[in-house]
């Protein structure tokens, strides 16, 4: 297979404390005395009956508690790394979609794009290749897109982002962060739901219904549906996109002590009129293209279509003294089928006047990929020296396995002299190239790759306001079938430590670890040892009105060994160069973020991030992504009108740039996204909902590696939802 630039491989204290400085000052002095209210009604006190509560759910912005980082169930500032919570009340107020959306507003996250379907998510410089579902790791990979950046968040009621390396929960990727995607469940006794419609700009309609209804009398057995159907045009000519959802989950209480959760959904996407890289950035005497933002580079017979199946189910059971025991377990499969067009210019250039040096270059792929996942944990607490810890250990396994084929068409000339180029391409309007006619499928890859591990971690309270947490990893990684088989066994330490100043302020530091396997081989012929991402944190936290306002300031360093790095000696044998173990890329920065209730009714969230990250020669890399990024968001919902809730924020980022070979340095500046949106509760069953999305209609590149697109112009949608 022939590969180009940009093809991307297609192939619970009440609080107390102040908040000290000039930078929370002005928050507390509004935020204090709506709180100062509520502690003061806290006087009357009621009786209620028993409420037995399983899990935990989100209030406004934020989560009091959560597993995520270290599977202990802990507060955000109890945990010794950066921790972002996107909330279903945050995903609703913004109007978030997907995956993409929810990302692309977390705090120290950034994206760059190959083409209209493939997004690829970083962080502190670092490419984002471990999700989770339930906290059951997997391994996105995007180069040859089974459709990850696009799922639907209809069926999750939230999104953990812990940000470095975070090896002892997922085991192999990259020191940069973990997504972790948190399902609905059938948490209701009674019969409940929500149906709502959108309608928005170039004919986006999205319809959703989630429903929850008890099984039997008791309500002890529960089922949920939910389903949803996008349909959509874009501001790109052409492109159109369908989506559909479909889920269901039961959730039994098997007895007092033992939950049951089986579950299914299914994902399919098609999107027609699809762009493989983008359009040509450079005209061949180096002067800068100007298409519109409607201007679609691809043929009018693409499209890529991928369906996602996964089904899973969870188990646990609680013991008397706080232990608990949690079994997961899921398979998905993907398909994917898509063809592509990719006008290929940067061998011969592309003139200006005539519009002639385009070559057209198109595939047409088949992939599948099947993921099974297990995972088991007990945890609980124990006493030594006087003093009580937690104790927790369990095992995980992951398969995937993948097979991917495809074919391409590159034509030459009819006299055999060169590559056929384009008559012109200029006034492209798709129609101009047709369909080849497409040789048989080929395979390209077929693999899997397991990972058994076990692992385990202890919280120590070596003191009343200090806590040890410290684990480790182990894990027997085996790749069978890919470029050849490979086997590595790795042990991955954890470790972080945590100090109460009092019950509103902490400062915590910790070392993570993680490894990513590699191809290249010695001058003996054997494999390198994995790259290891080596990330360093220290910080400070706070937390207010019982967590429901929490804070963290964060300094980082990360950094890789055993990067491969090529020798001019060649492997005895072969034509293959051998490769030597060096140091790798370095990245160090600080992360800002004040997420939850700042008073009752006001909900925001505030993250500032900024990094440096040099290879070994010095040089910056992945030079496309922002290094310092503001994101804001907040609603407000007035006591004097309860059935109002309004709000908006802004996502900024400093320049990027990307270093053309022929054409020198494309820049893309600085520029700020402003939104909005507004909440009318016309009932207590009813509500509209407006958003508007780049108020300002700020036109800016959203891709500029090689080849470019333009990122969305002001649009809006309203929605209309019923609860019942």
């Amino acid at each position: 297979m022939i590969r180009f630039a940009d093809v991307s491989s297609r192939p619970a204290a009440p609080p107390r404390g102040a908040l000290p400085g000039a930078l929370f000052a002005a928050l507390l002095a509004m935020a204090m005395p709506g709180h100062a209210q509520e502690a003061a009604a806290a006087g009357d006190v009621a009786t209620l009956d028993r409420l037995y509560v399983k899990g935990e759910r989100a209030e406004g912005y934020s989560v009091r508690k959560t597993t995520a980082g270290t599977r202990f169930n802990l507060s955000a500032r109890e945990i010794p790394q950066s921790v972002s919570i996107i909330s279903h009340q945050r995903i609703e107020d913004q109007g978030l979609d997907d995956i993409i959306d929810v990302l692309s507003n977390t705090t120290g996250v950034s994206n760059t794009r190959s083409d209209s379907e493939r997004f690829e998510f970083y962080a502190r410089g670092f490419y984002i290749d471990n999700y989770q579902f339930d906290g059951i790791p997997t391994t996105m990979v995007q180069n040859w897109s089974y459709g990850d950046s696009a799922l639907d968040l209809a069926l999750y009621d939230r999104v953990e982002v812990v940000r470095g390396a975070t090896g002892l929960l997922t085991g192999a990727g990259n020191p940069s962060a973990s997504v972790n995607l948190i399902r609905k469940h059938a948490d209701s006794h009674e019969l409940t739901g929500t149906v709502s419609v959108t309608a928005g700009s170039w004919g986006r309609t999205r319809s959703t219904v989630d429903v929850t209804t008890p099984l039997n009398a008791s309500g002890s057995v529960r089922a949920r549906v939910i389903g949803s159907y996008l349909d959509t045009d874009s501001y790109v000519d052409r492109y159109s996109q369908q989506k559909t959802l479909g889920y269901a989950v039961i959730d039994a209480d098997l007895g007092e002590n033992t939950q049951l959760s089986v579950g299914y959904d299914y994902q399919k996407k098609q999107s027609d009129d699809v762009t493989w890289g983008g359009f040509p950035l450079w005209y061949s005497d180096g002067s800068r293209t100007r298409y519109s933002r409607s201007f679609n580079p691809a043929s009018d017979w693409t499209f890529w279509d991928t369906t996602t199946k996964r089904a899973f189910a969870t188990v646990q059971h609680d013991f008397a003294g706080g232990w608990k025991v949690k079994a997961n377990a899921t398979h998905d499969q993907t398909d994917v089928t898509d063809k592509l067009f990719y006008p290929y210019y940067t061998i011969y250039g592309f003139d200006k006047d005539t519009g002639a040096g385009v070559v057209p270059y198109s595939g047409y792929y088949v992939t599948q990929r099947k993921v099974d996942g297990l995972d088991g944990y007990a945890d609980g607490p124990f006493r030594l020296f006087g003093r009580e810890h937690e104790l927790m250990a369990g095992v995980s396994y992951n398969r995937r396995r993948y097979i991917n084929t495809g074919t391409y068409s590159f034509p030459a000339n009819e006299d055999g002299t060169g590559y056929y180029t384009l008559p012109t391409y200029l006034g492209w309007t798709g129609s101009e190239y047709a369909e080849p006619d497409w040789e048989p499928l080929a395979e390209y890859g077929r693999g899997t790759v397991t990972q058994k591990a076990a692992y385990a971690a202890v919280r120590l309270s070596l003191a009343d306001p200090l806590k040890l947490i410290a684990g480790a990893r182990y894990t027997d990684w085996k790749s069978e079938g890919e470029d050849a088989d490979r086997q590595h066994k790795v042990t991955t330490p954890y470790a972080g430590l945590v100090y109460d100043f009092d019950d509103t302020w902490s400062a915590y530091a910790s070392y993570t670890d993680i490894f990513q396997p590699q191809t290249a081989r010695d001058i003996n012929g054997s494999y390198l040892d994995p790259v290891t991402g080596k990330s360093y944190e220290v910080g400070v936290k706070a937390a207010w009105f019982d967590d429901r306002l929490n804070a963290s300031l964060s300094v980082f360093r990360i950094e890789q060994d055993n990067v491969a790095q090529v020798t001019t000696d060649r492997i005895p044998g072969t034509d293959e160069f051998a490769y030597v173990a060096a140091r790798g890329t370095v990245s160090r920065g600080f992360e800002f973020e004040l997420n939850g209730e700042l008073a009752p009714g006001w909900n925001a969230t505030f993250g500032a991030s900024r990094y440096v990250a040099k290879d070994a020669g010095g040089s910056d890399i992945n030079s496309k992504l922002p290094q310092t990024t503001v994101k804001l968001y907040t609603s407000y919902t007035p006591r004097s009108l309860a059935e109002l809730t309004f709000g908006g924020g802004v996502n900024w980022q400093n320049r990027i740039y990307d270093v053309d070979e022929t054409h020198g340095r494309f820049e893309q500046k600085a520029y700020a996204l402003v939104g909005a949106f507004a909440r009318y509760h016309l009932s207590e069953q009813f509500s509209v909902q407006v958003n508007l999305n780049n108020l300002l209609d700020k036109k800016y590149y959203s891709q500029i590696s090689s080849y470019g697109a333009w990122g969305e112009p002001r649009n809006g949608s309203l929605t209309f939802t019923y609860r019942f």
